[in-house]
């Protein structure tokens, strides 16, 4: 067998790896059922946008509650047939419940999906407190024709006649305090203590009126003169001490009695009178009391006496300084 070619067999075995396996189709039945559903959403889109007033009523009565009031019976997709206890489908009358069944989308149903057809009187309950506690209570306002704007105006009004009586009665409580304090400061004062007659105090229309009087024994002036007397100008800086601190407007007066002044010229009771009205006015500012407070000096002459059955009565002879209503408490 020498010098014969012979040629080796050679076997090659080839091992296939497992890395691509299959991975399985849940994930595609997931999707399909997702594309379904939202072809579903998109078609029940176009049908509402596509479709009239009448089948949209109808769309609504198909899925409104058929609800038994009385007998077990109504219009609805079973047509009355509920289900009884034990399962059987049943349409006899039943007995009346007591319960009230809800009616909301029965009387029209398109109401549920369009707001604008519900016709429903609006009604504003407005509660505020305004009276002291303990007293307190709730309105309730019917806004009318004209919407929300009647019962907001209402209880405007309401809050504000409540803010001007709490400031009547701060007012009030102002004047009996200022009363209080003056007389005491001049009480106190040995060299004033003989002119309390001379002080007196009268709420008028304005506010509190402060008058320094004359009387037979005592003179608040110099005869015939705007001359303040020393004690007339401790008198008065107490009074401006009592106000200094107030907001008030202060108006200030002076008044004579009817007999004539005596010096020739032009100078007459007219000009006396507001020359010590101007006079009262240096001293209370001179005391700290701001001038911007001071809106008015008048001289009255004889025309508004305080004894008006004695025209020449010392007592006509005065000043008179008012302390003017605050603007939330105008009577």
């Amino acid at each position: 067998m020498a010098g014969r070619n012979e040629q080796a067999i050679i076997i090659k075995k080839v091992e296939e790896s497992g890395g691509h396996g299959h991975h399985g189709g849940a994930w595609k039945v997931a999707y399909a059922d997702f594309m379904t559903a939202m072809m579903a959403f998109f078609l029940l889109l176009w049908i509402l946008a596509a479709s009239d007033e009448e089948k949209l009523r109808g769309l609504a009565d198909y899925f409104t509650p058929s609800l038994s009031e009385a007998g077990g019976r109504g219009e609805g997709l079973l047509d009355g047939m509920v289900l009884a206890e034990d399962g059987v489908m049943s349409g006899t009358d039943g007995p009346h419940t007591p319960v009230q069944l809800p009616s909301f989308g029965q009387e029209n149903p398109l109401a549920v999906f369009d707001s604008r057809l519900r016709d429903v009187d609006s009604q504003v309950v407005v509660e505020f407190d305004s009276r002291p506690k303990g007293e307190q209570d709730s309105q309730t306002i019917n806004t009318g024709e004209n919407g929300v704007a009647d019962g907001v105006a209402a209880a405007q009004a309401a809050a504000d006649a409540a803010e001007a009586e709490r400031a009547e009665q701060d007012w009030q409580e102002t004047q009996d305090r200022l009363e209080e304090t003056i007389t005491d400061r001049v009480a106190e004062d040995p060299q004033l203590q003989a002119l309390q007659d001379n002080l007196l105090f009268e709420r008028s229309a304005d506010g509190l009126e402060i008058q320094i009087v004359d009387k037979n024994s005592s003179s608040m002036f110099a005869t015939g003169s705007s001359r303040i007397e020393a004690r007339t100008r401790d008198l008065l800086r107490i009074v401006a001490e009592a106000i200094v601190d107030l907001p008030n407007e202060i108006t200030i007066s002076g008044h004579t009695d009817s007999v004539p002044y005596t010096r020739a010229g032009t100078y007459s009771n007219w000009e006396l009178s507001a020359d010590r009205a101007n006079a009262t006015r240096r001293v209370l500012v001179d005391t700290g009391v701001n001038p911007a407070r001071i809106s008015r000096i008048s001289g009255l002459a004889d025309t508004a006496p305080l004894d008006g059955e004695h025209p020449d009565a010392p007592e006509n002879r005065r000043i008179s300084v008012t302390l003017q209503y605050p603007a939330a408490a105008q009577p």
